[in-house]
Protein backbone atom coordinates (compact mmCIF):
# COMPACT_ATOMS: atom_id res chain seq x y z
CA UNK A 1 0.00 0.00 0.00
CA UNK A 2 0.88 3.75 -0.63
CA UNK A 3 1.87 5.91 2.24
CA UNK A 4 2.59 9.56 2.94
CA UNK A 5 2.82 11.92 -0.79
CA UNK A 6 2.04 9.13 -2.59
CA UNK A 7 -1.26 7.78 -1.28
CA UNK A 8 -2.38 11.24 -1.91
CA UNK A 9 -1.76 9.89 -5.94
CA UNK A 10 -2.73 6.30 -5.56
CA UNK A 11 -3.24 3.63 -3.38
CA UNK A 12 -1.18 0.61 -4.58
CA UNK A 13 1.75 1.02 -7.14
CA UNK A 14 3.77 -1.01 -9.02
CA UNK A 15 6.40 -1.04 -12.10
CA UNK A 16 3.83 -1.43 -14.79
CA UNK A 17 0.21 -0.30 -12.88
CA UNK A 18 -0.90 2.32 -10.45
CA UNK A 19 -4.00 0.95 -8.25
CA UNK A 20 -6.77 3.09 -6.69
CA UNK A 21 -9.17 1.11 -3.99
CA UNK A 22 -12.56 2.87 -3.26
CA UNK A 23 -13.74 0.60 -0.40
CA UNK A 24 -16.82 3.85 -0.14
CA UNK A 25 -20.34 3.54 0.23
CA UNK A 26 -22.35 4.46 -3.42
CA UNK A 27 -21.36 4.09 -6.67
CA UNK A 28 -17.50 4.84 -8.35
CA UNK A 29 -17.71 8.30 -10.00
CA UNK A 30 -16.38 9.64 -13.25
CA UNK A 31 -13.90 11.95 -11.13
CA UNK A 32 -12.03 9.20 -9.33
CA UNK A 33 -11.62 7.53 -13.43
CA UNK A 34 -10.60 11.17 -14.38
CA UNK A 35 -7.92 11.39 -11.67
CA UNK A 36 -6.80 8.13 -12.44
CA UNK A 37 -6.31 8.58 -16.02
CA UNK A 38 -4.75 11.87 -15.39
CA UNK A 39 -2.18 10.51 -13.43
CA UNK A 40 -0.92 7.48 -15.33
CA UNK A 41 -0.48 9.72 -18.39
CA UNK A 42 1.77 12.08 -16.61
CA UNK A 43 3.32 8.75 -15.37
CA UNK A 44 3.08 6.23 -18.07
CA UNK A 45 2.26 3.18 -16.17
CA UNK A 46 -1.47 1.75 -16.53
CA UNK A 47 -4.39 2.36 -14.15
CA UNK A 48 -6.48 -0.57 -11.75
CA UNK A 49 -9.56 0.76 -10.37
CA UNK A 50 -11.27 -1.60 -7.48
CA UNK A 51 -14.25 -0.93 -6.01
CA UNK A 52 -16.44 -2.47 -3.70
CA UNK A 53 -19.95 -0.59 -4.63
CA UNK A 54 -21.06 -0.34 -7.94
CA UNK A 55 -20.22 1.67 -10.67
CA UNK A 56 -21.85 4.18 -12.51
CA UNK A 57 -22.39 4.08 -16.21
CA UNK A 58 -20.91 6.95 -16.62
CA UNK A 59 -17.71 6.04 -14.94
CA UNK A 60 -17.45 3.27 -17.07
CA UNK A 61 -18.06 4.51 -20.17
CA UNK A 62 -15.30 6.87 -19.17
CA UNK A 63 -13.20 4.28 -17.91
CA UNK A 64 -13.90 2.49 -21.32
CA UNK A 65 -12.93 5.41 -23.62
CA UNK A 66 -10.01 5.79 -21.47
CA UNK A 67 -8.67 2.34 -21.08
CA UNK A 68 -8.99 2.64 -17.08
CA UNK A 69 -9.49 -1.19 -15.57
CA UNK A 70 -12.24 -1.53 -13.30
CA UNK A 71 -12.84 -4.09 -11.09
CA UNK A 72 -15.64 -4.97 -9.05
CA UNK A 73 -14.64 -6.48 -5.02
CA UNK A 74 -16.20 -8.41 -2.57
CA UNK A 75 -14.17 -8.49 0.93
CA UNK A 76 -17.18 -10.42 2.34
CA UNK A 77 -17.41 -13.15 -0.43
CA UNK A 78 -13.87 -13.05 -1.44
CA UNK A 79 -14.92 -12.63 -5.10
CA UNK A 80 -13.18 -10.36 -7.50
CA UNK A 81 -14.30 -9.24 -11.61
CA UNK A 82 -13.97 -6.96 -14.04
CA UNK A 83 -16.85 -4.51 -14.38
CA UNK A 84 -14.56 -2.23 -17.48
CA UNK A 85 -14.03 -3.62 -20.73
CA UNK A 86 -10.40 -3.47 -19.94
CA UNK A 87 -11.14 -4.96 -16.25
CA UNK A 88 -12.88 -7.42 -18.00
CA UNK A 89 -10.07 -8.54 -20.97
CA UNK A 90 -7.68 -8.64 -17.42
CA UNK A 91 -9.54 -10.58 -15.11
CA UNK A 92 -10.46 -13.47 -18.15
CA UNK A 93 -6.84 -13.66 -18.93
CA UNK A 94 -6.00 -14.15 -15.39
CA UNK A 95 -8.61 -17.21 -15.28
CA UNK A 96 -6.89 -18.20 -18.65
CA UNK A 97 -3.38 -18.68 -17.38
CA UNK A 98 -4.70 -20.04 -13.62
CA UNK A 99 -6.84 -22.96 -15.66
Amino acid sequence: MATGEVRQICDLYGSRHLGWVENKTGNLKIEVVEHAAAVVAADGRKALVFARRGVSPAARMRADELGIAIFGFDPQGGTLDGVSLLGRELFAAAQARQA
